[in-house]
């Protein structure tokens, strides 16, 4: 089954940065690196959209803090997959410290925001970042920072994720509110 796994992410992530390593450029470190950083923005223009709108960037930073530095860390560190850079012959295009690449940290955080603003009813904001989420797992394969079944597991996590935090929204409410009215104290609400 391993064997499989590494054939088919070779399959994919080859040819990908193999073109990439020629073609990519500038693409290659705004969509792998940077367009990352419009999620926050995203997130901060949210909380300070309605009071409503403020329990849904809660609900999304929630998922996230579930989905990054709980489940991919807690996974990332018992499976420790070397990323492919450091193992599969594919040149690195973006600087990355060798860190585990399984599960994909970037997809796990972004499809965890997406789906939380979906379930939040947030449609036409979740399908936006659904499509950042996509770009940015899919360059950061071709970069050589990730497989693509590292993609798609972390991604497979930030949908779990922000469905545990809207399962347990109800619990949830009392840090919301309790955060709102903190916030609201110090004029950031």
């Amino acid at each position: 089954m391993i064997t499989w796994i590494n054939n088919f992410d070779l399959q994919i992530l080859l040819p990908l940065n193999h073109f990439f390593s020629k073609n990519g450029g500038f693409f290659n470190k705004f969509f792998a690196e940077y367009l990352i950083y419009v999620i926050p923005l995203i997130l901060v223009f949210v909380w300070f959209w309605s009071k409503q709108a403020k329990k849904v960037a809660l609900r999304a930073l929630f998922s996230t803090i579930l989905a990054w530095p709980i489940l991919a860390q807690i996974i990332g560190r018992i499976i420790n997959r070397p990323r492919p850079f450091e193992t599969s012959g594919v040149q690195e295009l973006i600087f990355h410290r060798p860190t585990y690449s399984f599960p994909s940290d970037h997809a796990a955080a972004l499809f965890a925001i997406a789906f939380s603003f979906y379930l939040s009813g947030y449609k036409k904001l979740s399908y936006a970042l659904f499509i950042i989420a996509m770009v940015i797992s899919f360059f950061r394969v071709a970069t050589g920072i990730h497989f693509s079944t590292d993609v798609i597991a972390g991604a497979f996590l930030g949908i779990l994720a922000a469905y545990l935090i809207d399962l347990f929204d109800k619990p949830l409410n009392i840090a919301y509110n309790f955060l709102i009215k903190i916030a609201g104290f110090l004029r950031l609400a």
